[in-house]
């Protein structure tokens, strides 16, 4: 075995150079994701706040399909969801100086080209899901649109992370990946098995079925993308506003398009002010999102999101039902196995911890 050579005197300032060009911020940026991910505890703590972040979203989507039926518009609906939280982002950023600086950084990373502009328009794919759950979804059925949107996340995940789409750590698709993936979506379809008896045929199914594929699909990618707007501004707040912003201009131009084609139902805006509460709901998953989704990549985050998604569903059928039919035991397998799924895929290869 050798040893390593002394260094000279003349040697020291390379060593200084070598030190300082490892240090740069280009450098620590780039690792970021790396360097996070590393301990198990934090890593722990993130998958724990994806869960989280995934339950809000029944609420989110019970809130907005009251929304949708008291205005007999879905689109409407979706638009007013993401206006609410371009509001209560807005709110935010002009209240609290650091978050204004951060837009302002995030600004600069777009002039200097640190950052491309398309990223921020992350949002008009939230939008395009938005969209598709007030048009697809009626054709599919909820139980096919969900199982689509999910296929889609999952295999834009295992793409995003492969390629490091977004700047985020580059993540193979290796076996326990794989394999995570393939029990997520056995537990999505065991969940969807109560309501795929009253889906159409597969003719009316396919074609609805695929668009909501692509919204799944992007869905993740909007997710790299918030994650990547959010480390340029130092802030996943600043992203999340962007992401708003992007998605309540493009939803709203789908209303005006709609209306100028169909006219308005004309439905007076509810009164209750907890119906509106659809937006805080956005607020805390896109935020939520992109902030953890660097740290955990795409596709963990993706089934963390599912499986908190499936919890919440289950105990809000529990606490306060929408209708006659209570969460069976298909829901419960499926959500368990979600669970089980995000469990295999955030084991450690055992070549990284020998």
């Amino acid at each position: 075995m050798t040893t390593p050579p002394a260094l000279s005197g003349s040697d020291l300032p390379h060593a200084r150079n070598a030190r300082h060009a490892r240090t740069t911020p280009q450098a620590s940026t780039a690792q970021a994701p790396a360097e996070a991910a590393d301990s198990s505890g934090p890593r722990f703590l993130f998958i724990v706040g994806a869960v989280a972040a995934g339950m809000v979203v029944p609420v989110q989507a019970r809130l907005n399909s009251e929304l949708s039926h008291r205005l007999d518009d879905g689109i409407a609906a979706a638009a007013l969801n993401f206006t609410g939280g371009l509001i209560l982002t807005t709110v935010l950023v002009v209240c609290f100086p650091r978050r204004r600086r951060a837009l302002q950084t995030l600004a600069t990373a777009v002039r200097q080209r640190r950052l491309p502009l398309r990223y921020l328009f992350a949002g008009v794919f939230g939008g395009t899901l938005a969209l598709a759950q007030s048009t697809a979804a009626l054709i599919t059925g909820i139980a096919v649109f969900t199982m689509s949107v999910i296929a889609g996340q999952t295999l834009s995940g295992l793409i995003v992370d492969a390629r490091g789409i977004g700047g985020g750590l580059k993540q193979r698709p290796d076996r326990r990946r794989l394999i995570g993936a393939a029990v997520v979506l056995v537990g999505a379809l065991i969940s969807a098995v109560p309501g795929l008896s009253s889906a159409p045929t597969p003719g009316e199914v396919l074609l609805p079925a695929l668009v909501a594929l692509g919204a799944g699909f992007l869905l993740g990618l909007q997710q790299a993308l918030n994650g990547a707007t959010g480390a340029a501004a130092g802030s996943p707040l600043a992203a999340t506003w962007v992401s708003f912003c992007a998605g309540a201009i493009f939803l709203a131009l789908a209303w005006g398009i709609k209306a100028i084609i169909q006219g308005v139902g004309g439905h007076p805006l509810p009164t209750d002010w907890w119906i509106y509460l659809g937006g805080l709901c956005g607020v805390l998953f896109i935020g939520a999102s992109a902030f953890l989704v660097r740290r955990i990549g795409v596709l963990l985050l993706t089934m963390a999101l599912i499986a908190g998604q499936l919890a919440s569903s289950i105990a809000l059928d529990l606490l306060i039902p929408s209708g006659s039919r209570s969460p069976g035991t298909l829901t419960v397998v499926g959500a368990i196995l979600t669970f089980a799924a995000v469990w295999i895929a955030s084991r450690r290869p055992h070549d990284e911890s020998t």
